[in-house]
């Protein structure tokens, strides 16, 4: 399927979808950041990460 936007290059990112990071740099500087801060949740404690999803499984009322 093509896309319907034009899109300014034929690069595809590593996941093989269509690069879209030319259209909106604020948009790529944001994505880039959101990664690099989610990467840094892998040295949260287990047991602190499993209390967050339960305790955020709990608030949108989600049956364990």
């Amino acid at each position: 399927m093509t896309p319907r936007i034009p899109l300014p290059t034929d690069r595809l990112t590593g996941l093989g979808i269509p690069d879209t990071s030319g259209l909106s740099p604020a948009i790529d500087a944001v994505r880039g950041r959101i990664f690099r801060e989610t990467n840094r949740l892998n040295r949260v404690d287990p047991v602190t990460t499993e209390l967050v999803r339960i305790r955020n499984a709990r608030y949108q009322q989600c049956h364990l």
